[in-house]
This record gives structure tokens, sequence and C-alpha cells, in this order.
């Protein structure tokens, strides 16, 4: 099951402490490593503390699910990632690496995912 008060992670013990890793939860993405080490009397504690601490700031928290996600796959507009409520128009950053998108394209120049456009797979019929 999800955590919903982190994001994502994967914990680095390091010299009898903790480095965090934290992910984004649509893309997958890795968006940080604490760069402290955290100690506590249960990873739990130092979990909580490098997210508050390092961690946080560089996600978005939507509003419908829960998830913790990055700028690229969270639509501002309505505060929900873009799962709960995808763009309306043509992306402007691939769901799957993040990159930018600056024209009407079916796959990504980066990954080479195909896009998403008004909540649906882009057919290969289609635009360009």
């Amino acid at each position: 099951m999800l955590d919903r008060n982190v994001a994502s992670h994967k914990a680095l013990a390091d010299g009898g402490g903790y480095r965090f890793l934290f992910y984004c939860d649509v893309s997958g993405v890795h968006v940080c490593t604490t760069k402290e080490v955290y100690h506590a009397d249960a990873p739990e504690a130092a979990l909580l503390t490098a997210w508050e601490a390092e961690g946080r700031g560089h996600f978005n928290k939507c509003h419908k699910c829960g998830k913790w996600v990055i700028d690229a796959v969270y639509n501002a507009e309505v505060l929900e990632c873009v799962d709960c409520a995808p763009y309306e128009s043509e992306p402007k950053f691939c769901k799957n690496c993040g990159t930018r998108i600056e024209a009407t394209i079916r796959h990504c120049p980066s990954c080479g995912k195909k896009l998403i456009y008004e909540g649906s797979v882009m057919s290969d019929d289609a635009k360009g």
C-alpha cells in the first residue's frame, strides 16, 4: 500500500543512519536524494524527518488520490495529478520522463513513450 504521507522512496543505510531517495508516484522519476544522513530510533522517524527537511519541497500532492508528484505530471489548474485529471489540451511535458514537449508529436523525443492528449493516448493515425 502506498504511504500517502511521503512520496515513493528508498532508504540507504549510511554510517548508522539513513539517506533517502525520493521518487515521483506517477512517473517513477528519481527526484532527489537527501544530502544529510538521518539518525533516529526507528527508520520511519528518520524518513519523516528527511521528508520534511529535504524531500517535500520537490513535490505536489494530488488533492484527489494523495500521490506525490513532480510539476511535469501535476495539473495545477485543478490541484490533481495527471492520472486523476489529464490535461485538456496538448501536453507540455512527457508524463513518463518529464521532458518538455515543444510541438504536437506522438512520441516523447527523449524516452519514446506515446504522449497523452485530452486524457487518451494519441493514435498513430492522428496528428503528425
